[in-house]
């Protein structure tokens, strides 16, 4: 081909290579005239991915993909495409096939490759040289068609999305001239009404009054320099406010900036957010009540604060009179009425279980009265054994199904809240009763107290106390509560075989009924009582806590029953104990006081008198010392009872007086012994009344242990923070096996009678909450520390 041939062809392909309606076409065209012109049997037109890899731009337009020309120039295609690009042969490409087929692979800039292959002479190099700019013209126009295409198809699609959104969606043009809306889509006219331009800003919805002007600016500031928004936003709209997730794109045109407003509508999320927060929070403090009271007061706050209602009101079960009896409203007063409490009224199916709504109150055949006529909505809801919880709004048809699921909710919460706190009172009011069972001086007066407690303090409208009669296998009743007496009259005697008390009572277990009447052993089938706790009160009896309606006596109430009942049973023992023990100290103080004390002056006098007629004097004076031993041991045993009896007996005392009365009570001293007394200060100590007895005997311990042929015994007072007084001698002090009474009270150190004194010093000491010590080291220093009052 000569050089004007050659210029010929080059141009007639570039007239064919044009951009067509799309870019299959515009390949299809120009390679059709490659193939024309260049003489070529096989032809191609690859487009390059963001993976290297290299795909037909139309595979129904490649020509010749039969022949082995196409295969070897697609093989060397693939292989090229995936070699390293450092490592790539540059393109155009040349190959051979046989001796007569020649192929080539054609660089298309920045879109692919052009295959072109034939048989006979290959394309000279000037024709090669030539078709450079013809392939670069043919990139060209692909590539401004695959741009123009995809363009094309994302505006359709965007279109498409545009015109089919849900939610509310603008677009504002915003020119150096200003704000134009561009396009609007029909959720957003619903919404917000038609747009006009904004005077001020980019955003067409007016904001809601309380918006904080600052971060609208900001906003505004934001999209105009190119940054997308995601925003929370309060908006007007014809209804009202409403709150919205703002989501702004600014993209960029040739007119301009376009900003794409589009608006979720989040006012129910918002709403449910709140109420879910406000739910968590007023939820944890109807939880947390310390009592009933507060417990039904924050219940009824927080149904008609989470229900967004007019009011709300709890209606408590009172078990002493069967009836249910307001306890607390958020209006100034109750105003719900049952106007057929005796009756199968709707508060009693609600307390029963229940859920009941109302729709319309004022047009609603009832039995439930609102003394407010503006309430038309009514939710009933149950309480378990606690009572009714009604909430009332003045909007018909206010209640849906979530707002009754939320209702319910929060009446479980104030169910568990009465529960606990019912519990921790009735168990503050068993330790209450116990302490004041314990110091009845008697199991019938003991009987007696604990029932008149038991309606207020836990709740047990009815309940009986039954005492075991082992010598005619019966339980008798002893003591009831008022109701029980008026609804029962005279109590029932229970016996082997005829009841569910003797059986629980012989077992040792609570016998849990919630309904007698269906019961096959129950006493009395047509009893008033529907439902009771049969709990063992030990060997003693049962204590039978009862209600008037089925499943009224729950397993809380058993708890509360099994645990009063372990109670009482420690009482009754306490009280059996403590007047076997009264009656054994009133014995003793007779054997002491009377018989023992007797009998030693008759031994006493009768030793005198053989003393007068016997020559051995020193037989009958030991006799003499033994009886007076035994005299005085006995005086000791009833004061050490007497200061064990008032160990928690504490006064003010004056020291200089303690001391007074000890030295009074003491022996006179022998004529060689020196008693020297110093008190030092004007101080008074809080100590048990027997203070003076305890000195006395240090005196005495002093006058038998530690003075020998004379010397000094002294008893001296002194007082700083406290104050101390102590008996001190030079003698050789008192022995140390007879100490060891101040560590161990055991009966082996109590032997002698200065043990005794011992004993009862460290006791008065120790009830005074003060210190006794001894030092035995160059005589006895015995030194007792006090409070000082």
């Amino acid at each position: 081909m000569d050089s004007h041939q050659r210029i010929e062809t080059l141009y007639a392909l570039s007239l064919a290579i044009t951009p067509e309606e799309t870019l299959e076409a515009t390949a299809v065209t120009a390679l059709d005239a490659y193939l024309d012109h260049l003489d070529c049997s096989v032809g191609a037109v690859f487009e390059r991915h963001d993976t290297d890899e290299y795909r037909l731009v139309d595979p129904d337009a490649a020509v010749g993909t039969d022949d082995p020309l196409y295969d070897a120039a697609e093989e060397r295609l693939t292989t090229w495409a995936a070699t390293d690009e450092e490592h790539r042969a540059s393109l155009p490409i040349t190959g051979t096939v046989d001796d007569d087929g020649y192929y080539w692979l054609f660089d298309l800039p920045e879109f692919g490759v052009l295959l072109l292959a034939r048989r006979g002479e290959p394309l000279d190099d000037a024709m090669l040289t030539g078709v450079t700019p013809l392939n670069e013209q043919l990139a060209t126009a692909c590539s401004t068609k695959q741009v123009k295409t995809t363009l094309s198809d994302a505006r359709r699609r965007f279109e498409a999305l545009f015109t089919t959104i849900d939610e509310p969606m603008v677009t504002v043009v915003v020119s150096e001239t200003g704000c134009e809306i561009g396009r609007t889509n029909a959720a957003f006219t619903a919404t917000f009404g038609q747009p006009t331009a904004p005077a001020d800003g980019i955003d067409p919805t007016d904001p809601a009054p309380d918006s904080d002007p600052d971060r609208l600016i900001e906003i505004e500031s934001r999209l105009r320099d190119g940054h997308p928004v995601t925003e929370a936003v309060r908006r007007q709209t014809p209804t009202g406010t409403g709150e919205f997730l703002l989501r702004g794109v600014p993209v960029r045109t040739p007119q301009g900036q376009e900003i794409f407003l589009l608006y979720v509508d989040i006012t129910e999320e918002r709403r449910r957010q709140r109420t879910l927060a406000s739910l968590s929070e007023e939820s944890a403090a109807i939880l947390t009540s310390e009592d009933q009271a507060t417990a039904c007061d924050r219940t009824v706050a927080t149904m008609v604060s989470v229900l967004d209602v007019a009011v709300a009101e709890i209606h408590r079960y009172d078990r002493g009179t069967d009836t249910l009896q307001p306890a607390a409203t958020t209006a100034t007063e109750p105003i719900f009425v049952d106007t057929d409490p005796d009756g199968d009224s709707l508060l009693w199916a609600t307390y029963d279980g229940t859920p009941h709504r109302i729709d319309a109150l004022s047009s609603a055949d009832t039995t439930l009265r609102c003394d407010d006529e503006t309430i038309e909505s009514v939710l009933l809801l149950p309480l378990g054994d606690h009572g009714v919880v009604i909430v009332g709004d003045d909007r018909p048809e206010s209640f849906d199904e979530t707002a009754r699921q939320l209702g319910q909710l929060l009446a479980a919460f104030g169910r568990i809240a009465l529960t606990r706190t019912e519990r921790v009172q009735s168990l503050e009011a068993i330790q209450s009763i116990t302490q004041d069972a314990v110091t009845a001086d008697s199991v019938d007066e003991m009987v007696e107290r604990v029932v008149d407690q038991l309606p207020t303090a836990t709740n047990f409208p009815t309940a009986g106390i039954w005492r075991a009669d082992p010598a005619t296998d019966r339980l008798e009743p002893i003591g009831a509560t008022g109701r029980a007496a008026e609804l029962i009259g005279t109590h029932p005697t229970f016996e082997p075989g005829n009841s569910i008390a003797w059986e629980a009572y012989e077992a040792g277990e609570t016998r849990l009924v919630s309904d007698v009447r269906e019961h096959p052993e129950a006493y009395n089938e047509d009893s008033v009582i529907r439902s009771e706790a049969i709990t063992p009160i030990g060997e003693f009896g049962v204590l039978i806590p009862a209600a008037m309606r089925p499943q009224n006596i729950t397993t809380a109430d058993q708890k509360i029953a099994e645990t009063l009942a372990s109670s009482l049973e420690t009482a009754i023992e306490l009280i059996e104990n403590r007047r076997d023990l009264q009656l054994l100290e009133a014995v003793i103080d007779r054997v002491l006081r009377h018989n023992l004390r007797t009998d030693l002056s008759v031994i006493k006098s009768r030793t005198q008198q053989l003393a007068e007629a016997c020559d051995d004097a020193a037989f009958t004076d030991r006799i003499l010392a033994h009886a007076e031993g035994l005299e005085a041991t006995a005086e000791n045993a009833r004061t050490m009872r007497s200061v064990v009896q008032s160990r928690n007996d504490r006064r003010e005392l004056p020291v200089e007086t303690v001391i007074d009365d000890a030295i009074t009570a003491a022996p006179d001293p022998p004529a060689d012994v020196d008693l020297v007394v110093d008190i030092d200060t004007t101080a008074a100590v809080i100590a048990h009344p027997k203070l003076p007895t305890a000195i006395t005997h240090l005196i005495e311990n002093a006058l038998e242990h530690a003075v020998q042929d004379g010397g000094e015994i002294r008893v001296t007072a002194t007082a700083d923070d406290e104050v101390q007084i102590t008996v001190a001698d030079d003698g050789p002090g008192i022995p140390t096996n007879e100490l060891a009474v101040i560590d161990q009270a055991d009966e082996s150190t109590l032997s002698h009678a200065s043990g005794v004194g011992l004993w009862l010093i460290d006791r008065i000491v120790t009830y005074s909450d003060g210190v006794f010590a001894v030092d035995i080291d160059g005589g006895t220093i015995a030194q007792i520390t006090l409070q000082r009052a």
